[in-house]
């Protein structure tokens, strides 16, 4: 393991629902974690409508729930324990579970939130869930979603690049991981048509002689076709264990568009899938 870790990833917020399916993310967080050496925080939300009127049954209520979550926070603790990761728990009440989440991530400020995937693919759009969904759209920091029972690692990772400011910003979260892991990276543009393959071409260059600044081992990929049907091709074909890749989303009242090719991935692919924001500029 290399001794030189990077100061990108230095604390990871990672959430639960208490569920079965959050046993990925909690995989990957306490992989990730005992990889980069960072910050874990696990945390569980737990719902309450936070009415001015409650009555004492109900705050009664909310106190069992959040004692029921704390025991199970306190068990993860202990295996992260036994394993030699310090992890450390935090229950949080807040009127959603995607509100709680986000409160963690301003007070916290971590370098990574890491979720579970909940829903289903349809042929129109997917289906993740609206706490994973508005979390990806709203959150300061960059998301990993975690399919259930993933074994994660870091052999393989997949950028995905479009070319735009966005693929720019899953690039630059691939750079540390890569370095930290020791990662082959695969880089794929992927054009639709053939007005688009000189500009993917020059964006394999940038990524080329960028590898090769930061002393990572890349291979171009050049695909045609329609983006996320390739890039979940690829996927199984290069039986990658990260796909990293940008979102052009934003929140709505009704539902998170953060993009159908990204949407259609996360839902797809059986590994993580790293959805990298595009940082804030300042005035």
């Amino acid at each position: 393991m290399p001794d030189n870790k990077p100061s990108h990833f230095q604390k990871l917020l990672v959430c639960t629902d208490g569920s079965p399916g959050s046993s990925g993310a909690i995989h990957t967080g306490l992989e990730l974690g005992r990889l980069s050496s960072a910050k874990l925080r696990l945390l569980e939300v737990v719902i309450s409508p936070l009415l001015p009127d409650q009555l004492p049954s109900d705050l009664e209520q909310i106190r069992v729930r959040e004692q029921g979550a704390g025991v199970r926070l306190k068990t993860y603790q202990a295996n992260a324990a036994t394993a030699g990761v310090d992890l450390e728990v935090r229950v949080r009440t807040s009127a959603t579970a995607y509100e709680g989440i986000l409160e963690e991530a301003e007070t916290d400020r971590p370098s990574l939130i890491i979720m579970g995937r909940k829903g289903s693919t349809g042929l129109n759009r997917l289906l993740m869930g609206s706490v994973t969904a508005r979390v990806i759209g709203l959150s300061p920091c960059s998301v990993m979603v975690a399919p259930r029972d993933v074994q994660f690692s870091l052999k393989k990772i997949l950028l995905a690049h479009d070319g735009s400011e966005f693929g720019e910003a899953a690039w630059r979260e691939v750079i540390p991981l890569a370095k930290l892991a020791r990662s082959e990276v695969v880089a794929a543009t992927v054009a639709r048509d053939d007005r688009r393959e000189i500009d993917c071409q020059m964006v394999l260059q940038h990524l080329e002689a960028s590898a090769v600044r930061h002393g990572i081992t890349l291979y171009p990929l050049f695909l045609k076709g329609r983006p996320f049907e390739k890039i979940i091709e690829t996927v199984k074909e290069e039986r990658v264990d990260l796909v990293a890749m940008g979102s052009h989303g934003k929140t709505g009242l009704a539902r998170l568009l953060m993009g159908t090719v990204t949407e259609r991935v996360i839902g797809a692919v059986p590994c993580p899938v790293l959805v990298a924001k595009f940082p804030e500029r300042e005035d």
